[in-house]
């Protein structure tokens, strides 16, 4: 499957997985599998929002191959720190080299609990922007809805 442009710009490059058949432990029957959602944005710079499960880290960047060399993005945002989420992180920075990771500073508590530190990484509350030349990226906590680190971007 390909790159899906949702509006100019602006790309859906996540992952299907078609075999997971329980979501969440036994919280959610999924009996056509899943998907792990994250965004490519380009302006000026480039910010991937979100990834994918780890095991799923090549299908993301063969879609992200499709638009650009996924050395040129500057920003990782992790907008949540399960592993659905986050677990390509670890890939994501190993390629990415010159990416920030961008998050919370509850989400680097967390994600120091699921990997090792020495990462850049930048963080963001409530109101803060990171603008990418022609787009302009807004962060809002939004701890306990999910879990104590979430956000939107």
């Amino acid at each position: 499957m390909k790159p899906v442009e949702i509006v100019k710009d602006v790309y859906w490059v996540g992952a299907i997985d078609y075999n997971v058949r329980n979501f969440h432990g036994y919280s959610y029957s999924t009996h056509h599998g899943t998907t792990y959602n994250a965004y490519l944005i380009i302006g000026e710079k480039i910010a991937l929002v979100d990834g994918v499960l780890g095991s799923f880290s090549e299908e993301m960047f063969s879609r992200i191959s499709e638009i650009t060399d996924p050395e040129n993005i500057d920003y990782m945002i992790s907008n949540h720190t399960e592993m659905d989420h986050s677990g390509a992180v670890p890939d994501v920075l190993k390629v990415m080299k010159k990416a920030r990771l961008v998050c919370t500073p509850k989400a680097v508590d967390e994600l120091k609990k699921h990997y090792a530190n020495g990462w850049d990484i930048q963080t963001v509350k409530t109101g803060d922007e990171i603008d990418l030349g022609g787009k302009t990226l807004r962060f809002y906590e939004a701890p306990m809805l999910h879990w104590p680190e979430s956000m939107f971007t």
